[in-house]
């Protein structure tokens, strides 16, 4: 059976916001630690809200006084949270590695949905939670080899961003996404003001092209990656969302001369099956209700 249309526009969305935040990691990458992540942050932040403005107010619908606003708030506090971890860890270890830990976001995702959401969950899903969270183990090795900060920060991206994930389902049953996706842009920018000044640095010119390229990139990737959940099945825009590790794995190498040893792999397959099995297990567990 051929899958329709709007699945196969869905999983090239996830695609494209693959390739853009593996080209955003990069660029990262490649300035280093040169600039402070505050610095970044609030440069993504300021770059997001330009690029994302004209889309938003285009939109229809939009309250400039949003229903929850503790919830709505949240969302912003955590996003900045993630984009800040992002920008320190992926300018500070290995790209292919990075996204490797990055996959850990849908088994925090499961986890935050059923202990704060209350959904529905049974022995196989915590199983495939728990089994994917034994692939990060893999790619950590705590106690045979040293965790670095980069790669802590990158493991607690990844669970920012399933509070973000957490907090927008939990919104979208009352508030518009447009509505969420704007606040969650534009809180960013007061958000991350403070901490920017106190670390300020006038970026170089040459730089300038990489911290522009990166908050390009993350924003494009931000609303593709959005797109694609709207209008595809988890369980098939979930599997091409891992294609981030491959093509991460081809920039660090060409690039950087980096290539991820065995257990990054082992770990990034064993993160990557036990994710797909719980998302499809939830998929036909909600069709046979």
């Amino acid at each position: 059976m051929n899958a329709p249309p709007i699945v196969i526009q869905g999983a090239l969305y996830m695609l494209v916001s693959a390739l853009c935040y593996v080209g955003s990691a990069t660029l990262i990458r490649y300035i280093g630690d040169g600039y402070s992540p505050f610095l970044l942050t609030f440069f993504r932040s300021i770059i997001a809200v330009i690029i994302l403005a004209p889309i938003i107010f285009r939109a229809r619908g939009l309250s400039l006084i949003p229903d929850r606003p503790f919830a709505v708030l949240m969302t912003g506090v955590f996003s900045y949270i993630g984009i800040f971890l992002w920008f320190y860890s992926a300018g500070r270890m290995p790209v292919a590695e990075f996204f490797a830990l990055q996959f850990a976001t849908p088994l925090f995702t499961i986890a935050f949905a059923i202990i704060f959401l209350r959904e529905r969950s049974d022995t196989v899903s915590w199983l495939a939670t728990f089994v994917g969270f034994s692939g990060v183990l893999i790619v950590l090795r705590p106690g045979l080899i040293e965790v670095s900060l980069a790669a802590f920060a990158a493991i607690t991206c990844a669970a920012s961003y399933a509070s973000v994930n957490t907090v927008i389902k939990s919104l979208s049953k009352t508030v518009p996404t447009t509505t969420i996706v704007f606040y969650a842009n534009f809180l960013l920018v007061p958000i991350s003001m403070p901490m920017a000044i106190v670390d300020w640095k006038m970026p170089l010119w040459l730089d300038t092209p990489a911290i522009v390229g990166a908050s390009v990139l993350s924003t494009i990737g931000y609303v593709t990656v959005s797109k694609g959940i709207a209008m595809a099945p988890a369980r098939v825009v979930q599997p091409v969302n891992f294609l981030r590790m491959p093509i991460g794995a081809a920039f660090g190498w060409v690039l950087f001369s980096e290539f991820p040893d065995l257990w990054t792999w082992l770990g990034a397959i064993v993160i990557f099956c036990a994710t797909t099995y719980a998302v499809q297990h939830g998929a036909r567990s909600k069709r046979g209700r």
